[in-house]
């Protein structure tokens, strides 16, 4: 699932290892928002990418957080977009 809003965007991947862990990639300054550092790490270093593992109640904090911060103003730049259900990545 894909995320953007004011607070940052952020794409959200169910892991399979594991059915209650989730992972949130998106920039450093958009994750150190939200999230503290020292849970945050490097995926891709050239494209500026962060990642941070969640569980699933995290992940719906995250989005309650995120929802609820929005004005007015904002519900046009605010957007989520669902990725396909067969799209599944090994983390």
């Amino acid at each position: 699932m894909n995320i953007s809003s004011l607070n940052g965007s952020f794409k959200i991947i169910q892991t399979v290892k594991n059915q209650d862990e989730l992972l949130v990639l998106g920039s450093w300054a958009d994750l150190i928002k939200i999230f503290d550092s020292k849970r945050t790490f490097c995926v891709d270093k050239q494209k500026g990418i962060f990642g941070i593992y969640l569980c699933k109640q995290e992940c719906a904090d995250l989005l309650a957080y995120l929802v609820q911060n929005i004005d007015y103003h904002e519900w046009e730049d605010f957007s989520l977009e669902k990725v396909s259900p067969t799209s599944r990545y090994l983390a």
